[in-house]
């Protein structure tokens, strides 16, 4: 994982800062992430929707947790820009950049890093965490709004093309196309990632957070996009 110390509010900034933390994240033999944080360089090729591969990798230099000494990692809120967050799991406090609400599958001091590229009209979004239970499935979205005490506080998925029957349970509205789905199964060791690609981007529209859910995402008719218990939540 990527240690945070002084973050520069600029786009190229942070998009130099996404590429290792995102070979950080990627598993052995898995280029995607590092393709993804070099996608301002080289266009995307691969097809919309939510891939995932868990488990992460250290190279040189980047063996340690995230320094939060200076305060969480983010871009800046212009219409389009990188969004950077890198932070470790926490009880809800004011300003906290990561609340887990269950400290039994999301630890305090776990460490999490989203980071989220507009490319070529694409959004592409990377979700890594280590340090949590081993060998577990979670389900993982980005919604409309920010993290709060209350888990319910961040609000339903972030669309594309918004239901207009809420809570949104329609496949034809809540899919990883119309939305940011994460979903990731940890490995042994507690470690996983997910990448998603959608051929949108947020535009003026800014996304509020990342919630991790205790299951993965189901997609039929009537319970599409739920996920279980809200057990975390990333501002972003």
């Amino acid at each position: 994982m990527y240690r945070a110390k002084k973050i520069i509010s600029t786009v190229g900034v942070l998009t130099a800062l996404a590429l290792p933390l995102l070979v950080a994240c990627g598993s052995s033999g898995d280029t995607t992430g590092a393709a993804a944080a070099q996608a301002q360089a080289s266009p995307p090729t691969s097809s919309p929707g939510m891939t995932s591969s868990p488990g992460m990798t250290s190279v040189p230099g980047m063996t340690s947790a995230p320094d939060m000494t200076s305060g969480p990692a983010t871009s800046p809120s212009t219409p389009g820009a990188t969004t950077i967050a890198i932070a470790q799991f926490a009880g809800f406090a004011p300003g906290a950049q990561a609340i887990t609400y269950d400290p039994s599958r999301v630890p305090v001091g776990a460490d999490v890093a989203v980071v989220s590229l507009p490319v070529d009209g694409q959004t592409r979004t990377v979700l890594a965490v280590r340090g949590l239970p081993p060998n577990q499935q979670f389900g993982a979205h980005v919604h409309i709004n920010a993290c709060g005490a209350d888990p319910e506080a961040a609000g339903p998925h972030f669309q594309n093309q918004a239901d207009p029957q809420q809570p949104s349970v329609n496949p034809a509205f809540a899919n990883p196309r119309n939305e940011i789905w994460l979903d990731f199964t940890t490995d042994s060791s507690g470690t996983g990632r997910a990448q998603s690609t959608v051929d949108w981007t947020f535009g003026n529209r800014r996304p509020g957070s990342v919630v991790i859910h205790a299951t993965h995402t189901a997609t039929e008719a009537g319970s599409a996009g739920k996920a279980g218990a809200r057990l975390a939540c990333i501002d972003l």
